[in-house]
């Protein structure tokens, strides 16, 4: 049966416990968790936190172990081909050079959230979800962050650091992000959003 799961699952991959009913809905529940308690036993399968496991990799130093950030990806940012989520706050500033701050809770923005904001935690490390503003998906996620990151940023120190300006526009680039998609995008974030990216002089930069 541990077979079932490596043949879907990676080693190190965050597996859900929904994930494992459904893998397993060929058997009761209660037969299920008789099922995970087993391999658990065996080391086959190892439990990171409530409802979440993961199959480990065999090393010289032991069993691999996983991170909450790995959790975090899969279930709220990508999984495979499949994007629905993106970071925010200061994990996003930072990523563009606008925070040095090391941010103690993070801050995700993703469609598999329901409600506005909440605060959840995985291995008691504080995570904020937010609901986003419009589907996030492989089409829009490069021009959903940007609008994200302008809707909150400090226009002052985006004027005054060149490598703050260098970064963002590389990343406009690098992702052939499109004009057409920052204005129909615009129309689900603060008006300030498109204000910022236009006072920035980024209109030219996009494809």
């Amino acid at each position: 049966m541990i077979q079932r799961l490596k043949n879907k699952f990676r080693e190190n991959e965050p597996i859900f416990i929904k994930e494992i009913l459904e893998e397993f809905n060929d058997y009761s529940r209660a037969r299920v968790f008789q099922i995970i308690k087993k391999f658990e036993e065996q080391k086959e399968l190892i439990r990171f936190d409530t409802g979440i496991y993961y199959i480990p990799k065999k090393t010289r130093f032991g069993l691999s172990n996983i991170s909450v950030e790995q959790v975090i990806r899969k279930k709220y940012i990508s999984y495979k081909n499949d994007v629905y989520g993106i970071y925010g706050g200061i994990t996003l500033k930072t990523n563009y050079l606008l925070s040095y701050q090391v941010p103690v809770t993070l801050e995700i923005i993703t469609n598999k959230e329901t409600m506005w904001s909440r605060e959840i935690k995985i291995k008691n490390r504080k995570i904020i979800i937010k609901k986003s503003r419009t589907e996030i998906n492989n089409n829009n996620v490069f021009a959903y962050t940007i609008l994200e990151l302008f809707s909150d940023i400090d226009m002052t120190k985006y004027k005054e650091d060149e490598s703050v300006q260098r970064e963002i526009k590389e990343y406009i680039k690098e992702n052939a992000i499109k004009g057409t998609d920052i204005l129909n995008l615009s129309t689900y974030f603060p008006s300030k959003s498109l204000k910022n990216i236009i006072k920035g002089g980024l209109i030219n930069d996009f494809a």
